[in-house]
């Protein structure tokens, strides 16, 4: 690692903030889309309902535990509610054995967790071999103060990176420089930089021509507005407190009501366009800017060495850490405490693992990332996280058949791309690079399930896949913890992902005897079918298919149905 700093480093590091994600999409001028995505296709907006962005401390346990309102619904049981929640709520009430439960520690990779949070700070893995803030590697694992976790973003100075660019953008960049040294290109690895370079390039004219096109309706949207305001005295500017000005005895005013009200057809509100203005133009800034190197400037790691490990610092939260709080909530959020949600695992310890940019993260990152977690004890590995490209793929699977040798199992989101996996794969999965060697048999990819058994049971932004999609659980609008003991509701597989890995550690914690494999199985063969439900196809809504063709199980994880296989065992 270098010694020195930069100056520069100060700057990137106080880069704006976003979202981390499930999925690489490249997403234009929307079409009736209630999702605001960033550029790494995690929904970072929902106004598929009236957007609920942060959830006051006692709102959700003011409420009837079997309200279908509930923000924790996950939780909830689809035997005695008409919600598809996973039971965990009647298996601690009925159905967990008198055995005495041991801790499971479960692996957050992700954008950072707040370990500080009143719903988690009792939930959290601690390296008993390390003292804390003492500057020493006591353990000799090769991270100093690694107490909770670490942050593989980050440098000794305490800086760490917010924004990054995409993998195809430093791939299209590794190629530029080819050009421009004159460097021999072999046939082959020419034509996989052309597919970059197009999609590349076709990925900024997108952008581009989505900001115009936002910023252009915008503008409009604001002269409406103005000329409203200009003759009224009107403050409610959303699509029901427009309504009444459609009846205004000035016809200016009636007209700008009805041009405002159109626009909102396809962009629903003001906060909507401006949403995604400003995602386009981060997107712009930073995950398509080929000037961008925050990774030199901050991290000062040796990037062109994959083996390399040690970098980084104790930073588990990083400069924000929403996503991977919401994740580590769901699994282990603390129950029947009082405050916030009930997560799912009572014994969860969560290790906190920093290694998801607001950009793509490293294929060194993950690989060093997944080796932490196994080597200091961790059970599951909760991904929820992907990209388009992987082009260090090779020690990403070293790492993960080294995490499967170890018995440990490795829960990954399947995307929010509405995609079938099967034809368009992301990374990291579970397939190596060379054909030879069999999938990563602890490997488990996760769909996005809704509240209700009907035809939109899969989440519309949801990846599906008969042959790479594992199982489904809930991954839409779900309440969990964010930074600053806040909540907030969140939609996407990134959701469903912890959901899975939170029943597998309810699991574990109960029944340690069981390997990886046979938990998995359990996962999968327990799973709830909907025999003859036809659901909305993802790809194409206008389409409906049966629920058992989009996924290996056929079913949404279900805690009920293997706690009752377990104890007729």
């Amino acid at each position: 690692m270098k010694n020195g700093c930069k100056l520069s480093f100060l700057a990137a590091a106080i880069m704006a903030t976003a979202s981390v994600s499930a999925s690489v999409i490249v997403e234009p001028v929307p079409v009736n889309s209630p999702f605001i995505k960033d550029v790494k296709g995690n929904i970072i907006e929902d106004y598929s309902r009236q957007s609920d962005k942060s959830v006051p401390l006692f709102s959700m346990r003011a409420l009837v535990q079997s309200s279908e309102q509930r923000g924790d619904w996950f939780n909830m049981s689809a035997n005695y509610t008409n919600v598809q929640g996973v039971g965990a709520d009647y298996v601690y009430g009925s159905v967990i054995p008198p055995l005495k439960p041991q801790p499971i520690i479960v692996a957050v990779l992700d954008s950072g967790v707040d370990i500080d949070h009143e719903d988690l700070r009792n939930k959290l893995w601690t390296n008993k071999g390390e003292i804390p803030d003492n500057g020493i590697d006591d353990d000799g694992n090769g991270y100093v103060d690694d107490i909770h976790g670490w942050n593989f973003l980050g440098n000794s100075f305490g800086v760490n990176v917010d924004q990054d660019t995409l993998e195809v953008t430093r791939e299209y960049k590794k190629y530029l420089e080819l050009v421009k040294n004159q460097q021999w290109i072999p046939p082959r690895k020419r034509e996989y930089y052309k597919k970059v370079e197009a999609e590349y390039l076709e990925a900024v004219a997108n952008y581009q021509r989505s900001l115009e096109t936002v910023t252009t309706t915008l503008e409009q949207a604001n002269q409406f507005k103005e000329t409203i305001t200009e003759l009224t005295d009107h403050k409610d500017f959303t699509v029901d407190g427009l309504q009444v000005l459609l009846t205004h005895p000035d016809p200016k005013v009636v007209q700008a009501a009805e041009g405002l009200l159109t626009i909102f057809d396809s962009w629903y509100s003001f906060d909507y366009l401006e949403s995604r203005k400003n995602s386009y133009q981060t997107s712009l800034d930073y995950h398509y800017n080929l000037e961008l190197d925050t990774r030199r400037d901050i991290v000062m790691d040796d990037i062109n060495n994959p083996w390399e490990k040690g970098y980084g610092n104790n930073d588990v939260k990083g400069p924000v850490g929403s996503h991977g709080t919401h994740v580590a909530g769901i699994i282990a959020a603390q129950r029947n405490n009082g405050i916030g949600i009930d997560g799912l695992a009572d014994y969860a310890q969560i290790m906190a693992v920093r290694m998801v940019p607001n950009g793509d993260e490293r294929d060194k990152d993950i690989a060093n990332a997944v080796r932490y977690a196994v080597d200091n004890g961790a059970k599951i590995i909760n991904m929820s996280f992907g990209k388009s490209y992987s082009p260090r793929k090779f020690i990403v699977d070293n790492a993960f058949r080294y995490a499967a040798r170890k018995g440990v199992l490795i829960v990954h989101s399947a995307g929010n791309s509405s995609n079938d996996n099967d034809i368009k794969p992301s990374f990291p999965n579970r397939f190596a690079k060379f054909k030879w060697s069999r999938p990563i048999s602890t490997w488990l990819d996760v769909g996005a399930s809704a509240q209700y058994a009907n035809d939109s049971l899969v989440a519309s932004f949801s990846n599906y896949g008969k042959e790479t999609v594992d199982v489904f659980a809930p991954g839409y609008r779900i309440l969990s913890s964010t930074p600053n003991n806040t909540y907030a509701v969140k939609s996407g597989t990134s959701m469903a992902a912890p959901v899975v890995s939170g029943v597998a550690a309810m699991v574990w914690s109960r029944y340690p005897d069981l390997s990886a494999v046979e938990l998995k199985k359990l996962l999968m063969d327990q799973s709830r079918p909907y025999p003859g439900l036809l659901v909305k196809n993802p790809s194409s809504p206008q389409d409906l298919v049966p629920f058992s063709d989009l996924s290996i199980s056929g079913g949404v994880v279900d805690a009920e149905s293997i706690f009752a296989n377990l104890q007729n065992r």
